[in-house]
């Protein structure tokens, strides 16, 4: 009897001997690890970082730059009535007739354009408004009206507001 009792003592006296030795953590001899701040932590790269969504700039008020894939397009391949709100078609003309001659060197491209505007909720593609004008007197200045610009073989040229 005395002799399990003295194991038992033994046993218990070695369990408190062990859990004092591993006060810091459990099951350890060594002191708990405190890194250095910053040290062992993961830092997430400034790419993979939540980024605003893009959007079209406030100045930008017909959204003239959501179109600027039509540049290099023909006239052909573009659906007029797709795109919303007002819109003019800027194409050059050549008037035949006092005053023009395609062969004289002085001018570098036609001096009069063809101007076609179709309204905001126009659904056919029947232009309001075409007309011969001087290059230099296109009309009105309007901020919402996308504008397209075509070449003499009718591709696209340019697209702003104007």
């Amino acid at each position: 009897m005395i002799r399990n009792f003295a194991r038992f003592a033994c046993l218990i006296l070695g369990g408190a001997i062990a859990s004092a030795c591993s006060y810091g953590a459990p099951f350890s001899a060594a002191p708990e690890f405190r890194p250095f701040p910053g040290q062992g932590q993961y830092i997430r790269p400034a790419y993979l970082g939540p980024q605003p969504t893009p959007i079209v700039p406030a100045i930008d008020v017909c959204r003239s730059q959501l179109y600027a894939g039509l540049v290099g397009r023909h006239e052909g391949a573009i659906y007029i009535p797709g795109l919303p709100g007002r819109k003019r078609i800027i194409k050059p003309a050549n008037l035949e007739g006092f005053g023009y001659s395609p062969n004289d060197s002085f001018y570098t491209q036609p001096p009069f354009v063809q101007v076609t505007e179709f309204l905001t909720s126009q659904s056919l593609y029947a232009p309001a408004i075409s007309n011969m004008t001087d290059r230099l007197n296109l009309g009105p200045e309007v901020a919402e009206r996308l504008t397209i610009e075509l070449d003499a073989n009718g591709y696209v040229q340019q697209v702003g507001c104007s």
